[in-house]
């Protein structure tokens, strides 16, 4: 089976045209996106797309559509090559890729721009949304990110199997000139990807494993403090936890002693993982006493946010107050820092 694009097949020419979806409320489009289910890479990429962020629902669900098949054609084309029995299928399979499947996409999305009168691009010139309809700015938008993730895929598919190459390889400003009448944006788009950590289970892009001198303790780590919560006090489900401590441990964030692997950048997504632990309902709400026959007595206290985020300082020997409260009014930043490592968008609720 050639890998195909059928989401952008049916954004071109069938149910999922923009223009065709102006009644639509910005409403349905946000229930739409949470109900999407998201695809996750199953190889690393060399590159991804750096776009300006859409600031509609219409455009952060075409966004999620576009980027959802262009993962699910690069996994597929990957897994393909991967199994293949010789080179000369190998050949077969990225000639088909690229001279089948995407250049006639750039020939379609061409003639379609040009069709809806969409050819000024809004992401590499100084054109205004703001002076045509809401509708006619979001189908501009949409299509000229389309157009950049289709080039981004030749170029991906292209660089991983240059040994497999029937024809001349094309530069980023050849593939634009050939198919879309103009050079490479300068800067361009398409910039190298991040190192994804952790992919889908059915084909993990990196083989976790678990240090053999960690061991999950389902219990205080260090010596009690002075407004810190013990761990019976705070959390809920000892089992659960220690899973999710044993990732942290597994994707580098603390030591086999729960000291906290204090890096550029990682202060940040600590914060992020204490909100998002939050979210997930790993901490009791209120403080237990203890039992009275088989019922928890509670003392009548609550758990605070600030209470969770102090025991897990404590715990893992870091202070990251600034940036937890900075993250507190950013569900949307945390939202996509978690899809983009499954190993905490996995995380089952407790």
């Amino acid at each position: 089976m050639t890998p195909s694009l059928d989401i952008y097949h049916r954004i071109l020419f069938l149910d999922l045209r923009p223009w065709t979806l102006t009644g639509v409320s910005e409403a349905k489009f946000k229930q739409n996106l949470n109900d999407f289910k998201k695809t996750f890479h199953q190889f690393q990429p060399i590159y991804e797309l750096s776009l300006p962020k859409p600031l509609t629902n219409k455009r952060k669900y075409f966004q999620t559509l576009i980027e959802s098949d262009a993962i699910a054609f690069l996994n597929l084309i990957h897994q393909q090559l991967k199994d293949s029995i010789n080179d000369q299928a190998k050949t077969y399979l990225v000639h088909m890729a690229l001279t089948r499947t995407l250049s006639t996409k750039f020939k379609e999305v061409q003639q379609i721009l040009i069709d809806r009168d969409c050819m000024t691009d809004v992401f590499i010139s100084t054109y205004d949304l703001t002076k045509v309809s809401p509708s006619q700015a979001d189908e501009a938008y949409i299509l000229s990110m389309l157009k950049h993730h289709l080039v981004r895929l030749y170029i991906e598919v292209q660089e991983n199997y240059l040994q497999f190459l029937k024809t001349e390889s094309l530069s980023e400003n050849e593939i634009y000139l050939k198919y879309f009448n103009h050079p490479t944006p300068n800067p361009s788009l398409i910039i190298p990807a991040p190192k994804i950590e952790h992919v889908t289970p059915a084909n993990p892009l990196l083989k976790a494993e678990s240090s053999t001198n960690f061991k999950p303790l389902a219990a205080d780590v260090r010596d009690p403090a002075k407004g810190i919560l013990s761990y019976q006090d705070i959390i809920k489900d000892s089992d659960r936890f220690s899973s999710f401590e044993e990732s942290l441990r597994i994707y580098d964030y603390i030591d086999d002693n729960y000291n906290f692997s204090d890096r550029h950048g990682m202060k940040n997504n600590l914060a992020m993982i204490y909100h998002h632990l939050i979210k997930k309902g790993y901490f009791n709400k209120r403080k237990f006493l203890g039992k009275k026959g088989n019922k928890d007595i509670k003392e009548n206290k609550e758990i605070k946010e600030v209470d969770i985020r102090k025991f897990l300082d404590h715990r893992y020997n870091t202070d990251v107050d600034k940036q937890f409260r900075s993250y507190r009014n950013k569900p949307e930043e945390i939202s996509s820092f978690v899809d983009q490592h499954y190993w905490l968008s996995s995380m089952p609720y407790s």
